[in-house]
């Protein structure tokens, strides 16, 4: 079952095809950073399929590291231009998106 999309500046389009018993996960900013952007964070969302008997099932899991965490770059996928973001903790991570969504940044 088809649904969910994805964005940047050139608009929405379906980013992922359905396939039988499979799962799409979306890693979000917190991959984006551990991995120096090589798994990117994107705007998306889920579309409700259009079709009446088609079953679509939906689970929103928001994880976040320990407050004390690094969250920083793994070494092995820092390349030559270097670190995309500079070291924080979880914590200041998971203020820096609260504080982000508040402002509707």
């Amino acid at each position: 079952v088809g649904g969910r999309s994805g964005g940047e500046a050139s608009g929405w389009l379906e980013c992922a095809l359905p396939r039988q018993h499979g799962a799409v996960v979306n890693t979000g900013a917190l991959l984006a950073r551990w991995t120096n952007d090589v798994w990117r964070a994107t705007a998306h969302r889920v579309v409700v399929p259009r079709a009446p008997s088609t079953s679509r099932y939906t689970i929103a899991c928001f994880l976040d590291p320990d407050g004390s965490a690094p969250v920083e770059a793994h070494p092995a996928l820092v390349g030559k231009e270097g670190r995309r973001y500079g070291p924080i903790s979880g914590a200041e991570f998971l203020r820096m998106k609260l504080r982000e969504m508040s402002e509707g940044a």
